[in-house]
């Protein structure tokens, strides 16, 4: 195995055995605020965590989310960009980082302001996975080119994997981590067309902050809830007597 190169097998079962997660520090009322935004959709279903669900053995047919990473940009239903980089690698939820998820959001919106297309070739171009060393089975993201594409991800969210909850419900995305197919994991470049080659040369070389792109997350969950053709709910606060 080359330096650097992640063991998928192995990244798989680590996820599979972690014993290291804590029982979710969310309460019920945090939880629907956490979820405002999305549960006007009638497909999902929002689960609250409980003493015997873990981010590695959630509720049959739901996955695991983690607070942080609704705040950096996780929509639901999941973009559909979002959802194929899930499947292409074979990956749950659970196993992204926040930064994993500000990352990938903020180069939805750099594509998007840019006027870029996405593929998967131009993410996997610019992108490479690694382990998060001491949270088992998770991962994050570096970039592939010399400056970094996105500056300023946090260390904010050292007990991110405390505050999670779960959703049930036609996602389109793996319900358990699989292994990446080898044609996933190799270099990519030698399969790049024209057009990604050009872009790759547009967006290397340049660093964006991503506070930037973050900052734009509550206005596009209600864009994203309304395209979908539902409103999004007011904010619920606990009830006190």
């Amino acid at each position: 195995m080359r330096e650097g190169e992640i063991e998928w097998a192995e990244l798989v079962a680590q996820f599979h055995k972690d014993s290291s997660y804590q029982e979710s520090l969310l309460m019920e009322h945090e939880v629907l605020n956490t979820t405002r935004g999305f549960r006007g959709n009638p497909n999902l279903t929002i689960i609250s965590p409980s003493a015997d669900l873990r981010p590695n053995l959630p509720p049959q047919g739901a996955v695991c989310i983690y607070r942080a990473q609704v705040e950096y940009g996780l929509l639901l239903p999941l973009q559909p960009e979002v959802r194929e980089i899930l499947n292409s690698f074979q990956l749950v939820l659970a196993q992204l980082s926040p930064n994993v998820i500000a990352n990938v959001y903020s180069f939805l919106k750099l594509l998007q302001d840019q006027g870029i297309p996405w593929t998967l070739t131009l993410f996997r171009s610019l992108f490479s996975w690694m382990m998060v060393l001491g949270y088992g089975g998770c991962l994050a993201l570096r970039s592939k080119t010399r400056k970094a594409i996105f500056s300023g991800a946090s260390s904010s969210h050292s007990d991110w994997r405390d505050y999670y909850f779960f959703v049930g419900g036609d996602l389109g995305i793996p319900l358990t981590p699989g292994v990446c197919p080898p044609e996933f994991s190799g270099d990519v470049k030698w399969v790049a067309g024209q057009e990604t080659l050009r872009n790759l040369e547009k967006l290397k070389g340049q660093s964006w902050p991503l506070k930037d792109f973050l900052r734009h997350v509550k206005n596009d969950v209600s864009l994203h809830a309304k395209a979908l053709g539902y409103n999004v709910l007011k904010e619920v606060t606990p009830f006190l007597v």
